[in-house]
């Protein structure tokens, strides 16, 4: 290996260890994520835990952006591989798509109390603040988190590292997950909820640098990740959309928890533990994919029960986007808690993303409904898949 790309792989490293390591020093899940409290300190230390987190998660962020930057600088008189090249055809169909097959379950409009109580094991305070929410339209959503299968239907590349038609697409960040809904939308003649005619870079090709697969990225020095500029909503309160979209943070919470309320999930109870351990959940062993059964693996949809509304592997397996921007910590509403809210979309934060759900690599006692964090909306990770959704327009 000569000089250069020496520097380069070396800067690389330095620069996905940064980023694998992102949160708190106890979390060592490698999906940059803001961690939860636990449930026995103070309501108002654990705020500032997920305060702390947020804060300390943007440095080791912008450390790594700087290594990217200096890695950058070494390898630009060598290489155009950074610069960026339009890409506006990335939901546009092809001629070769077909109509995927998904199972789509009704979820009936209604009421129910967003967030958990604060003896909940492994919450986050300040994330998880509870206030009741009401959505006033039904919607359609995929039974199972989305498939290759699936995916593949609509003509559209992919690198998830474990193959198989019904394992869930990875390795596909927030941006191509619009994509896939959009053309979905085009397909069935519907309008679509994204606006994706300012994005740049290749679409679906992983987490590739210097020969060497990654399982997490977002812009790194050796090829630069499908991304798009501006506010991509073609409906900013993104229910009145009647083509397909991501789930906002309240219609996936109220669709996982499926009307369960007297029990942490709907396999039963958890029991507190910390986040760097991974003990055996007795609630999860037969709804869930999560460190202690998993293997250290994805597994194919649907080999877990169900929750009482027909949805699988709502916890565990991997995360699910959502559409609410989170900044590592913060609630749903800066309202006061306990202040009611409807068909809510989340706070004004331009960054940050939400996923939801958990994966296969978690510590039991955080894969609850309502555990939420956040990624970068060009990130991928071999970790991270999505759930579609259509609003029922009345």
């Amino acid at each position: 290996m000569n000089n250069f790309n020496m520097r380069c792989a070396l800067g690389w490293l330095c620069c996905f260890a940064l980023f694998a390591c992102s949160g708190s020093g106890n979390d060592v899940d490698p999906t940059n994520e803001s961690p939860t409290s636990d449930s026995d300190t103070s309501a108002a230390n654990s705020e500032d835990t997920d305060t702390n987190a947020a804060n300390s998660e943007d440095s080791d962020t912008n450390a790594a952006n700087s290594e990217d930057s200096n890695t950058i600088a070494d390898s630009a008189e060598d290489t155009d591989t950074n610069r960026p090249v339009p890409n506006r055809d990335a939901d546009k169909l092809s001629g070769l798509e077909s109509t995927p097959d998904i199972d789509w379950l009704t979820i009936e409009k209604g009421t129910f109390t967003f967030g958990s109580p604060p003896t909940s094991p492994c919450r986050g305070a300040y994330s998880e603040t509870e206030f009741p929410v009401t959505l006033t339209r039904s919607f359609l959503i995929a039974a199972t988190e989305l498939t290759q299968a699936q995916w593949e239907a609509l003509d559209l590349p992919h690198a998830s590292w474990t193959k198989g038609a019904e394992m869930p697409v990875t390795l596909i960040n927030f941006f191509e997950a619009a994509a896939w809904c959009n053309k979905l939308s085009r397909l069935e003649n519907l309008e679509p909820c994204y606006d994706l005619d300012n994005c740049e870079n290749e679409f679906g090709n992983g987490c590739s640098a210097l020969g060497v697969d990654y399982s997490s990225c977002y812009n790194y020095p050796g090829t630069s990740v499908f991304n798009c500029t501006g506010n991509i909503h073609r409906f900013p309160d993104r229910y009145s959309c009647p083509g397909y979209r991501l789930p906002t943070s309240a219609e996936w919470e109220y669709a996982a928890k499926a009307g369960v309320t007297e029990t942490h999930t709907y396999g039963g109870d958890l029991h507190n533990e910390p986040l760097t351990a991974c003990n055996e959940q007795p609630a999860l062993e037969d709804i869930a994919w999560y460190c202690h059964n998993s293997g250290g693996e994805v597994h194919p949809v649907a080999q877990k029960q169900p929750n009482p509304w027909g949805l699988y592997d709502t916890l565990g397996n991997v995360y699910e986007w959502v559409d609410t921007f989170h900044n590592g910590g913060s609630p749903l509403s800066y309202e006061p808690p306990g202040t009611p809210l409807t068909d809510p979309v989340g706070i004004a934060y331009e960054d940050g993303i939400e996923m939801r759900g958990c994966h296969y690599e978690k510590t039991g006692c955080q894969l609850r409904p309502t555990e939420r964090t956040r990624r970068t909306k060009t990130d991928r990770s071999t970790m991270i898949g999505f759930r579609p959704v259509r609003t029922i327009l009345e």
